[in-house]
C-alpha cells in the first residue's frame, strides 16, 4: 500500500522541534565498511538481517547478528564492517534525557556500578512490532519529525516494559554515565562562574561544546539555564528576611542597588522590597 500524499508527510513545515531524531533503513552488501559520521548524536542500531562487526571507542571488533541491537552514545566513532549482506535500522537522536526519564533514570543509575563492557540486546517480539511499523513508513517514504519522535518514544516504552532494569542499565550505561558526570560537575561548579564564558573555562570546554552538552543533558542553553538558577537563588535569599539586601547585591555581583532593582523588576515584576514582602505573605 502506497501513501496517497507523500509530499505532505515529508514537508511538515509547521512543526518545530528542539531535538534531532531520525530513522534510516539501510541495506548493505558483504565486505563493506561504513563509518557513522554523526558523532554528535546517539545511535541505536537494530540489525534486522545478517552479521556485522562493530567498533567504537575502546570497543573493537564485536560481532552483532540478526535480531540484535547495540547502543552507541554521542561523541563515539562508530565503524561497521559487514560480514554478510545486511539490513539494519538506525535511530539517531539527541534528546536522551527526556526519554531516559521515561525509563526511570534514577533507578537505572543504581545498576551502573560495573565496569564498562560492550553490551548488546536481543530484539524481542514487542520491539519487532514497532520496528516493522517504522520500516513500513520508511518503505512508503512517509517521513516527519512528529512520526520519528513518536516512534522513538514507542521504542523506549517497549524497552521499559519488556527488558529488565539491569539489562537497560548495562545497555545504556554510556549515556547514563555521561549524564551523571556532566550534570554533577555543572551542579557543583556553576556557582563559581559569573557567565557562560567562565563556566566553559571551568569545564575546560569551548563555548560551542558546552552549549552542545547542555542541550543534550539539560535540554537548554547554558545561558538560559544559568539565568534560571540565578533567579532561583535570588528568590531564595529574598525570602529570608535575615539576609540584608546589600549581601544579595554583593553575592550575585550586581553593580548597584539600582541594578538589582532593575533585575527584580524584569524577572519578578516588582522591586526587591516588594517581592520580599510578597514571599513572606505580604507581612512587614
Amino acid at each position: 500500500m502506497k501513501s496517497l500524499y507523500p509530499k505532505e508527510h515529508i514537508a511538515q513545515g509547521y512543526y518545530i522541534s528542539d531535538f534531532s531524531v531520525g530513522f534510516v533503513l539501510k541495506q548493505e552488501k558483504k565486505g563493506k565498511t561504513i563509518q557513522i559520521k554523526e558523532t554528535h548524536l546517539n545511535h541505536l542500531l537494530f540489525l534486522l538481517e545478517g552479521e556485522l562487526n562493530v567498533s567504537y571507542n575502546e570497543f573493537k571488533n564485536h560481532l552483532c547478528v540478526t535480531d540484535e541491537m547495540i547502543f552507541v552514545a554521542a561523541d563515539s566513532s562508530l565503524v561497521i564492517e559487514t560480514y554478510t549482506e545486511v539490513r539494519y535500522l538506525l535511530l539517531s537522536f539527541n534528546n536522551q534525557l527526556s526519554l531516559l526519564e521515561q525509563l526511570d533514570l534514577q533507578e537505572l543509575k543504581e545498576f551502573c556500578n560495573e565496569r564498562n563492557i560492550f553490551n548488546k540486546l536481543d530484539i524481542r517480539p514487542p520491539l519487532h512490532g514497532v520496528l516493522e511499523s517504522i520500516i513500513f513508513y520508511q518503505s512508503n517514504k512517509i517521513h516527519s519529525r512528529q512520526l520519528d519522535e513518536a516512534k522513538q518514544k514507542e521504542i523506549f516504552l517497549v524497552l521499559k516494559s519488556f527488558y529488565t532494569k539491569q539489562e537497560l542499565a548495562r545497555f545504556l550505561k554510556p549515556i547514563l554515565n555521561q549524564d551523571m558526570d556532566f550534570k554533577a560537575f555543572i551542579i557543583k561548579h556553576y556557582m563559581d562562574a559569573k557567565n557562560v564564558e567562565e563556566l566553559a573555562q571551568i569545564c575546560d570546554l569551548s563555548i560551542r561544546s558546552l552549549t552542545r552538552k547542555f542541550k543534550l543533558h539539560f535540554n537548554d542553553s547554558p545561558y538560559r539555564w544559568m539565568l534560571r538558577q540565578k533567579s532561583h537563588h535570588v528568590k531564595t535569599m529574598l525570602a529570608d528576611r535575615k539576609i540584608p539586601m546589600q549581601q544579595i547585591i554583593k553575592d550575585f555581583g550586581f553593580s548597584s542597588p539600582a541594578h538589582f532593582t532593575t533585575y527584580c523588576k524584569k524577572h519578578f515584576e516588582m522591586t526587591p522590597s516588594a517581592y520580599r514582602k510578597e514571599l513572606n505573605g505580604g507581612g512587614k
